[in-house]
């Protein structure tokens, strides 16, 4: 009975301890949840995008530039800029040699806003234990991992329909690397199917069903988001450019480009 009665607790006490320490991953996820709401910040992050099976149209890769203040968004990729104060958006194309002007209703601050959301998941503790498993552990020396797998499972598979991971660095929490997956089924036809039953890539990701009578070929999709972090600060109190660094008004309250730009064509959407 003594023997039982020490088991019993010990397991019970791990169980504790388990809960507590499954507690304390999901508050460090939601604690960095909100490190982009601290302002001035700027960002120069490396975004990947890519699906598999790729399709050829899904895969992106880019070097962002981001400033986000109380009343100035700065963003700069791809030879492109926008540019965004309490008034009005500036888009510079560089390649085309445009500068397109439109209203500011503070959709910038609220896209960026969403955007910088989608690196974490809704932050709330409760929220994040009814969807997510959570775990955590140490990648390098001074950098730790959560990674969040969700508790649903794409139809018919093993696989979770969501993989969540943030790197960071275990003193300061700045972010260092974000990683996403999304899965879903998607429908492909027979040749599609059977290339890629032959991938071992595919293993438990293919499904062949019969739906009135009529084969269905299924595969589950996975959009990948990949993104490092290569500077992280919140000390520049100016974004890199401001609306009359590209753009300044004529007399008759016309926009006409700035020095430097005299060459590209203003346009104006209001």
């Amino acid at each position: 009975m003594t023997v039982v009665l020490l088991l019993t607790t010990t397991a019970n006490a791990q169980r504790s301890k388990e809960r507590a320490d499954t507690l304390t991953v999901y508050r460090e996820f939601a604690a960095l949840g909100q490190w982009y709401l601290q302002q001035p910040l700027q960002m120069n992050i490396h975004v990947g995008y890519r699906s598999t099976p790729d399709t050829g149209q899904d895969s992106v890769e880019t070097n962002m530039q981001v400033y986000y203040g109380k009343s100035d968004f700065y963003l700069q990729a791809e030879g492109m800029e926008q540019i965004a104060n309490d008034s009005v958006i500036v888009l510079v194309n560089n390649e085309t040699k445009m500068i397109n002007l439109y209203p500011n209703n503070g959709e910038s601050f609220k896209k960026f806003r969403e955007a910088m959301a989608l690196l974490a998941p809704d932050s709330s503790l409760q929220k994040l234990a009814q969807q997510y498993v959570a775990g955590i552990n140490e990648e390098r020396q001074g950098e730790s991992k959560i990674t969040l797998q969700s508790r649903n499972k794409v139809s018919g598979t093993d696989l979770v329909k969501e993989v969540v991971s943030i790197t960071f660095d275990a003193a300061t929490h700045q972010p260092l690397a974000y990683y996403h997956i999304n899965r879903s089924l998607v429908p492909v036809d027979s040749i599609a199917y059977s290339r890629l039953a032959e991938n071992s890539a595919y293993a438990g990701r293919l499904i062949n069903t019969k739906v009135n009578e009529y084969n269905v070929f299924l595969v589950v999709k996975e959009l990948i988001t990949d993104c490092r972090f290569t500077n992280i600060s919140h000390g520049q109190q100016a974004p890199p450019a401001r609306e009359h660094n590209r753009v300044l008004r004529g007399e008759n309250g016309e926009y006409l480009a700035a020095k430097g730009f005299e060459h590209y064509l203003v346009t104006t959407e209001w």
